[in-house]
């Protein structure tokens, strides 16, 4: 009994890590044959998956398991993270052009108002603007040509 369990053990060993001896012949599934005694049975009935599935996922490296099991929530991940860069991008770009268009604005309303002072500066400067002024709001006169006085300055 012992060295039937120690042969259907030493038969899943090379299932599970394949053949070492060379390729199977072509009408073995390996499956290992019908039990012989009870212990075997127990053995089988507690084995969920079967045989291929367990030699297929032993033969299969850790990282090449995990990316048969995890590639679609990765391309997933990726195109969403590809998309969101893309967004992100480019709502930066519409911000950065509506804020170059205010200081446009907000530009040409200085250079306007500059240039209604500088009107403003050189209306003051005007003689005609200057006397209208003295005359108007200070309630000078202006003065006869004729009433001019001469002064001697002496040292």
């Amino acid at each position: 009994m012992i060295d039937e369990t120690n042969v259907m053990l030493s038969q899943r060993r090379r299932r599970l890590l394949g053949s070492k001896t060379g390729p199977r012949p072509r009408g073995d599934s390996g499956v290992s044959p019908p039990p012989r005694g009870g212990l075997a049975v127990v053995h089988r009935a507690r084995s969920a998956r079967p045989a291929a599935l367990e030699w297929q996922d032993a033969r299969l490296p850790l990282l090449g398991r995990l990316w048969a099991r995890a590639w679609l929530p990765s391309t997933l991940l990726a195109g969403s993270l590809v998309a969101l860069m893309y967004l992100l991008q480019a709502s930066g770009v519409a911000a950065t052009g509506y804020d170059n268009q205010r200081l446009q604005i907000e530009r040409d309303d200085w250079q306007l108002r500059n240039e209604q002072l500088r009107l403003e500066l050189a209306k003051r400067r005007s003689l005609t603007w200057i006397e209208s002024e003295a005359t108007g709001r200070l309630g000078m006169v202006r003065a006869e040509p004729t009433a001019l006085t001469y002064l001697k300055v002496t040292r």
